[in-house]
């Protein structure tokens, strides 16, 4: 798609003052107002798309692994700063020049049928090939939701141009848009991740709100006297309407363009429901009215709507709407006489709306509580439908858009949560009751209520953004400090255990140097020559008390006055003030004085060197225990606490065991029933910050709904907190496969609430379609 031929370049020069008009003049009269249309409508789009990139990117490079990817996040946030209006004016251009060219004489050839060799083909790269998917999921989506009103916007267009166009090739149509955008950000060589965010946004704020330039295209084609009396059997792909379909369309709202437009959408729905309509059993399917009563009108029936009974908000209660509409036909039939029935095309609204809250009633990944609120906005949802036929063909339609953001805000609600102190859980109550009480609820009240839940969820959720940030960077410290305390533990156990030293050595670099070891760990890092240099010491610490062996006395003081100047600078690092370092260091530099003492040999217990008339040599030594009496006295005498502290230095003991428990580290599979299946890894894998769960945190307890705060990476751990940000669990990867093995954890669809129902009831239909056939 990205390689369309249709992207024509922006030649130098076709922006000079004056040609504008020279080629607008080009265009038939009916095509002007409909070309300014579209590039305000794009130019507003692409703004408000560049509007929240900052906002989109800076989140994702809050939630990297890496450094790296975090660069990548902020690099790409600058490069769209500095670019966005040179990548507005590419696009706009670019999207003029299409329009421009829509009256050229000649009509662009079809592409020639090439046979290729084996050897002439070319693997497509990785990432184009993910852009390519993503582009044609999103253009797919918006072609299938625009299908009629395309088709009637091309068949206005042929009317009036030379050459002919069909919906693929419409410069107004999703694809043209895709290609344009995509063509016009490819020179600044973002990362695939990037694209993919971008493109989510564009679809966001471009395609998903090309309804409405589209409607508004066919209305000022309208206007201007182009095919005002086109109907849905004029437009290829499209089967007629039934005889009775067309008696519904002439019933409402004659001579509205909207209206028709509305119904044309529904008429996919019609051809998949009116198949299973009396034949399923299914009363959401079943026929409102008897056969062959006479249609109401549309504000008919909007009357009688309001004055049904409101849902108690019970699942059973959307099966009584239709009933009561059966009631209410009945009655009147009693009281007037009249034969009555409800419009095709009504019908169809109604049955639609009703599949789709039984969708919704049955979705598991709801909570109970929004399903009782939901279920109550049924009626008002069904009058706005019934009203405005665009409802189902407007993805931007500002009563789906409340839904869809009563859905979004409620995903952290959890089935055993008292519910009835909390704000939103008020203020959702207020909004239905406000809806319930208006008869014929207009889009613009949707829209305000949207707005009102909107601002109050941006406010709730700021807030508890803040705290969700304060547990990441306190769990990320923790496992800092932990991988801290773990490398130092390995450090020191490997350099303490299997010897026999002094006790004091062992408390001094088990209970003070070890701090000094871990803070250097924590701001420079295991790689750095400070880390290096605290290792050092710790190891020359030790050989400063070893027996003097081959070393000579002026290397080993040499040895021991650098090791006092590294342990006080060490100690200054983590505080200690001298009155704390300078006794420490003083036991210690006496304790090093007893190893480098010259002392004579013991007497033998024979005369052998006398003997042989050699005198007797000189050994210098130091004993592997040293007693009270052995060691050096000052002059000074001694209080007795202090000699038996001294006396406590100079005991030696042999380090068994490890001196420093090091974090315990997650056990590795000890059997084939220990590893994870494949399907948890994978699924564990896929996983993101920011998803929301249904989580068993222990077993036999009820689920909890929570999200996925942060991977930690020094750790590993997967911390998930609840709606208002506190941690509530905390798993590691092995610990995630077993519940996910174990059902215990399950990840919450939080798309669009009224797009999936819509999707669902589709596809549902479409198969049972498919089965009967």
């Amino acid at each position: 798609m990205t390689q369309d031929r249709k992207v024509v370049p922006i030649a130098p020069g076709t922006n000079r003052p004056g040609t504008t008009n020279a080629r607008a003049a080009a265009l038939p009269a009916p095509l002007i107002p409909v070309r300014e249309h579209a590039l305000v409508f794009f130019k507003s789009a692409l703004g408000e798309l560049f509007d929240n990139a900052d906002d989109s990117l800076f989140e994702m490079a809050d939630k990297a692994g890496s450094n790296n990817e975090q660069s990548m996040y902020f690099e790409a946030m600058r490069q769209l700063r500095l670019q966005r209006h040179g990548l507005e004016r590419t696009c706009l251009n670019s999207l003029m020049t299409q329009l421009d060219e829509l009256n050229r004489s000649e009509s662009a050839q079809p592409a020639v049928a090439s046979t290729f060799e084996l050897d002439t083909l070319s693997l497509v790269q990785p990432d184009d090939l993910e852009q390519t998917v993503a582009l044609d999921g999103m253009v797919g989506r918006a072609s299938l939701r625009n299908r009629s009103a395309l088709a009637h916007l091309a068949t206005r267009i042929n009317s009036l141009i030379k050459a002919r166009i069909d919906e693929r090739d419409n410069p107004l149509g999703p694809g043209s848009l895709a290609d344009i955008f995509v063509q016009s950000y490819a020179p600044l060589g973002l990362h695939i991740k990037v694209k993919l965010i971008v493109l989510k946004l564009f679809e966001r704020y471009v395609l998903n709100r090309v309804d409405n330039l589209y409607e508004d295209a066919n209305g000022l084609l309208i206007g201007a006297g182009v095919m005002p009396d086109l109907k849905l059997s004029g437009v290829p792909g499209q089967a007629p309407r039934s005889g009775q379909g067309g008696r519904a369309a002439s019933s409402s709202a004659p001579g509205s363009a909207s209206s028709a437009e509305g119904e044309q959408v529904l008429s996919m729905f019609s051809d998949l429901i009116g198949s299973w309509r009396h034949a399923s059993g299914d009363v959401a399917l079943s026929g409102l009215g008897t056969s062959g009563g006479t249609p109401m009108q549309t504000q008919e029936l909007l009357g009688m709507l309001s004055r049904l009974p409101v849902s108690d908000g019970s699942a059973q209660s959307i099966r009584n709407l239709r009933q009561g509409l059966h009631q209410a036909l009945d009655r009147q039939r009693y009281e007037t006489g009249q034969v009555r029935s409800v419009a095709r095309v009504d019908d169809d609204v109604i049955s639609l709306v009703s599949m789709l809250f039984d969708f919704i009633l049955d979705d598991p990944h709801l909570p109970a509580a929004l399903k009782a609120l939901v279920s109550r906005l049924q009626l008002p949802l069904l009058r706005v439908a019934i009203a405005d036929k665009t409802f189902f063909n407007r993805s931007g339609h500002p009563a789906r858009r409340l839904l869809n953001e009563i859905a979004r805000a409620t995903m952290g609600w959890s089935d055993q949560d008292d519910l009835r102190k909390d704000q939103l859980y008020n203020l959702l109550e207020r909004i239905v009751g406000t809806l319930l009480d208006e008869p014929t609820p207009a889009p613009e009240l949707f829209e305000r209520l949207h707005d009102e839940l909107a601002d109050f969820v941006r406010v709730e959720q700021r807030r508890s953004e803040r705290l969700e940030q304060r547990t990441r960077d306190a769990e990320e410290g923790r496992a800092k400090v932990e991988a801290a305390r773990r490398e130092v533990g390995l450090v020191l156990n490997r350099l303490l255990v299997g010897r026999t030293l002094p006790v004091f050595v062992v408390d001094l670099l088990r209970d003070t140097w070890s701090q000094v070891m871990q803070i250097t760990w924590l701001r420079e890092g295991d790689e750095s020559s400070a880390w290096v240099d605290v290792v050092t010491t710790a190891q020359r610490t030790l050989d400063s008390v070893e027996p003097l062996g081959s070393a000579g006395l002026a290397e080993r003081e040499t040895l021991n006055a650098r090791v006092i100047q590294a342990l006080r600078d060490g100690l200054q690092l983590v505080g200690q003030d001298e009155t704390q370092s300078v006794p420490l260091l003083d036991r210690l530099a006496l304790l090093q004085q007893s190893f480098v003492t010259v002392k004579p040999a013991p007497a033998t217990s024979d005369s052998s060197f006398e003997a042989a008339g050699v005198a007797e040599p000189k050994a210098v030594y130091v004993e592997s225990s040293l007693s009270l009496e052995e060691a050096p006295q000052p002059a000074k005498k001694r209080e007795s606490d202090v000699i038996e502290a001294e006396a406590a230095d100079f005991q030696q003991v042999l380090v068994a065991e490890p001196v420093i428990q090091a974090a315990t580290v997650e056990e590795a599979p000890q059997s084939v029933d220990d590893l994870a299946s494949v399907t948890a890894s994978a699924w564990v894998a896929d996983l993101h910050p920011g998803s929301w769960f249904e989580l068993v945190i222990n077993e036999g307890q009820p689920a909890q709904r929570c999200k996925l705060a942060a991977i930690i990476s020094f750790s590993g751990k997967y911390i998930f907190v609840n709606r208002n940000g506190m941690k509530v669990a905390e798993f590691s990867q092995s610990a995630l496969h077993h519940h996910y093995d174990a059902g215990l954890v399950r990840l919450l669809n939080d798309n669009q609430l009224f797009d999936r129902a819509l999707e669902s009831v589709i596809g549902n239909l479409r198969k049972l379609q498919s089965t009967r056939s």
